[in-house]
């Protein structure tokens, strides 16, 4: 890399990181499908994020913050190709048999997810969604906006976006450790699983050049659980 290029990568790195960083606080603060609140002896408890919205705020308000905001701006601020940023279909082929591999997997994680106490209290996040199918799988759809705009900033924006600057390995351990991050006020389990699970998500978008695949997978994860939750 020459110096002259060397020099324009630092700026849009660092503007990445900042802008993944405003959106998450934006998103973690005042786009909640809950309350996070602080419990101190002698004061008792007070709310640290506003009201929570109704679900489907919550996810329309992640698509928005998450994924339209920061593919704007490096699509028409940084000047950064949609593909740059992951969001081409990439190595189709393989990322077929990444689905093929991933979907049953994330059914198994779902339903093993969906037996932890704590993680019913969470989840869904919509409770009064049931599981008649013509309920679930509206509510299904319309959490793919939320998955999909998750993996938009963490697994394309923030990776691939970054993995040309600073390389493939430093890009992924950023964008999982800014994920782990932003499930903190989650179940333990779900937070710490995240380490693990991001940085091999990453290493999947890159093999297969696009975060689609592994979107899908989140996706199916995230249902999956809350179709057992309420079934079993």
């Amino acid at each position: 890399m020459s110096f002259a290029r060397a020099t324009l990568s630092k700026p849009r790195s660092e503007m990445l990181i900042v802008l993944a960083t405003l959106v998450l606080v934006i998103f973690y603060y005042l786009l909640r499908a809950d309350v996070i609140a602080t419990l101190s002896s002698g004061r008792g408890a007070l709310p640290m994020t506003k009201a929570p919205l109704h679900p489907t705020l919550h996810f329309i308000g992640a698509a928005v913050i998450l994924a339209g905001v920061p593919v704007v701006v490096a699509r028409f601020a940084l000047g950064m190709r949609l593909a740059e940023l992951g969001l081409g279909l990439g190595r189709w082929r393989a990322g077929l048999a990444w689905l093929a591999i991933g979907i049953p997997l994330a059914l198994v994680a779902g339903k093993i997810a969906s037996a932890n106490p704590e993680i019913r209290f969470v989840y869904p996040l919509n409770t009064s969604v049931q599981p008649e199918i013509s309920g679930f799988v509206p509510y299904a759809l319309l959490q793919f906006l939320y998955f999909g705009a998750w993996e938009v900033l963490f697994r394309g924006v923030l990776l691939f976006g970054l993995k040309d600057r600073i390389g493939a390995g430093p890009a992924n351990a950023l964008q999982t450790a800014l994920s782990v991050i932003a499930h903190f006020g989650r179940p333990f389990t779900e937070t710490f699983i995240g380490v693990p699970a991001g940085l091999i998500m990453g290493g999947v978008c890159l093999r297969v050049r696009s975060m689609w695949y592994i979107a899908i997978i989140h996706w199916v994860v995230g249902i999956s659980l809350d179709w057992f939750i309420l079934t079993v």
